[in-house]
Order: C-alpha cells, then sequence, then structure tokens
C-alpha cells in the first residue's frame, strides 16, 4: 500500500516547477579543451591513474587488460555502463572474466544473496555522468540501469569518462544541464549522486590515514576522446 504522505511528496516534487537561481560563478573558468587538458594532473595529485583512449571499443579492450595485469576474476557493473559501451561485456568475458550485474532485488532474501555475490568482484566499472577539472571529481549517479555498488563495493574502481562529459567545476555542469533540459530529468531519476575525488580516504582521531574504508583503494580513470 502506498504512503499517501510520500506519494503528496512525490508529486509535488515531480510535477511542481522548481524556481532556480542564477548559477554561480566556477572557480576554474575556460574551454572543456582546457578542462580535460588539466585533469590527468589533478588526477594524478589524486592518486588517480588516467588512461587515455580514442574509442569505445579501445576503452572496452584496456578494461580487460588492466583487469587482466592485477589478476582480478570478478567484475561488477550495471546497465547504464553496458548500453554505453555495447562491447565492454564481450571483450571482459573474452578476457576470462567473470561479469557480474543486473538489478539488485527487493526482496530482503534475494537481495541479501545477490550482494553477497556482487561482494565477491574485486573491480567495478561504472560509466560517469561528470567529471570536473577542478577537484578531480567524478560524478556517478544512482538510479535506472545504474548501480551505486559498482563505485563503492569492489576494491578496484574504473570509470569510463567521456571527453564530452568534462566540465570545468560542478557549477559548470550544473549550468548546462540547466541550460539542455537534463538537470530535471536527473534529480528525478537518480536514486542517488556519488562524488568520487581519488580513491577512499579514512582518518581517525589519531590523524592516521586509512584508504579503502568506505569505498574503492583504487581509482583508474579512462578517458575516452570520441565518446
Amino acid at each position: 500500500m502506498a504512503n499517501p504522505v510520500l506519494e503528496a511528496i512525490r508529486r509535488r516534487a515531480t510535477r511542481r516547477e522548481v524556481a532556480l537561481g542564477p548559477t554561480p560563478a566556477w572557480p576554474r573558468a575556460g574551454a572543456s579543451e582546457e578542462a580535460v587538458a588539466a585533469l590527468p594532473a589533478v588526477w594524478a595529485a589524486l592518486g588517480v591513474q588516467t588512461v587515455p583512449c580514442r574509442t569505445l571499443v579501445e576503452a572496452a579492450q584496456r578494461s580487460a587488460a588492466l583487469l587482466q595485469e592485477r589478476g582480478v576474476r570478478g567484475v561488477l557493473t550495471d546497465g547504464r555502463t553496458i548500453a554505453f559501451c555495447p562491447g565492454l561485456v564481450d571483450a571482459l568475458e573474452a578476457g576470462g572474466l567473470t561479469v557480474l550485474s543486473g538489478k539488485l532485488p527487493h526482496e530482503e532474501g534475494p537481495r541479501y544473496l545477490s550482494l553477497q555475490r556482487w561482494a565477491t568482484a574485486e573491480a567495478g566499472i561504472t560509466v560517469v555522468m561528470a567529471a570536473f577539472a577542478d577537484t578531480g571529481t567524478l560524478w556517478v549517479a544512482g538510479g535506472p540501469g545504474g548501480s551505486r555498488c559498482a563505485s563503492l563495493l569492489p576494491p578496484l574502481h574504473l570509470a569510463l569518462v567521456p571527453r564530452s562529459r568534462v566540465y570545468p567545476c560542478f557549477a559548470a555542469w550544473i549550468a548546462a544541464a540547466r541550460a539542455d533540459g537534463t538537470l530535471a530529468r536527473w534529480i528525478e531519476e537518480s536514486s542517488a549522486w556519488i562524488a568520487i575525488t581519488g580513491p577512499s580516504r579514512t582518518s581517525d582521531i589519531e590523524k592516521v590515514l586509512t584508504i579503502g574504508v568506505h569505498g574503492p583503494k583504487a581509482v583508474i580513470a579512462l578517458l575516452i576522446e570520441e565518446a
């Protein structure tokens, strides 16, 4: 049975126009070419490895090769990434890798079993919604076809970054999404937005830094020229 309070909130959120204020000035001005050129150095400072690729076919092949080099056997990905890079699954399976994907069940028992199986994956591959040159942040969305687990659960995350989705900063992406009308759709469809700025870092009261506690220990960004 639907909750009347939640239904009322959903109706108001999806049918009412939301007044948006002016776009704030972003800290890194310049064309997208400058943002793309700046990213590898920013990623390197964060501990993110950059792998340049010309095409989606090359990105799929390089992904398989990178995982084979690291002895990975199981890979977790999602429907959105598979749709973006159609040859990815074939390339991974041709390299002897087991590809885990699919929709997470709502029922507690099957959901737990699926999560148990996904937890065996040693790497996850996701396509990003956007990448920001000022901080090196990768913007990943959950929701239909998108899995939060693929970018958070495995110890290694491979991010497919199309050149066309690189922006100077977050505010620049917001401005572009407003202009082309996709912002409202992303807000309505996405169950979560994940900002990934390098490998997971956690520090306690004694200032001891630990890598990989709340996310991947390593992040590799495949920057795709013709996507």
